[in-house]
C-alpha cells in the first residue's frame, strides 16, 4: 500500500515501514490465497460443466434411479409373495373340491 510519501505500509506491522523483505513475504502470501481462490473456482466450474454435460451423473439423479430400483425390487419382492399365497390358496381349494 503505498502513502503519499512513496514509503510503503506494511499490513504485518499495521503502518510502520518495512523492508522489501517483509514486501516479498506479503506479496507471496496474497499469490497462495490468490491460487487457493482459482484452484476453488476451477473446482468448483469443472463440477457444473460435468453435471450440465452429464446430467445423470448430478447426485440427485443418481438418488432417484436408486429410488426406481428400491422401489422396484420391493414391487418385485410383493408380487412373489402375492404369487406363494394365490399359489397355496388355488392348493387348498382343489383340496376342498
Amino acid at each position: 500500500m503505498a502513502m503519499a510519501n512513496n514509503t510503503t505500509q506494511c499490513f504485518k506491522c499495521c503502518s510502520k515501514e518495512f523492508c522489501q523483505t517483509d514486501f516479498n513475504e506479503h506479496r507471496q502470501s496474497l499469490n497462495e490465497e490468490l491460487n487457493s481462490i482459482i484452484n476453488d473456482y476451477d473446482q468448483f466450474r469443472n463440477t457444473i460443466n460435468d453435471q450440465t454435460q452429464n446430467p445423470l451423473n448430478h447426485s440427485l439423479i443418481k438418488r432417484i434411479n436408486q429410488w426406481e430400483t428400491n422401489s422396484i425390487q420391493i414391487i418385485q419382492q410383493t408380487a412373489e409373495k402375492r404369487r406363494q399365497r394365490v399359489v397355496e390358496h388355488s392348493k387348498t381349494s382343489l383340496r376342498d373340491i
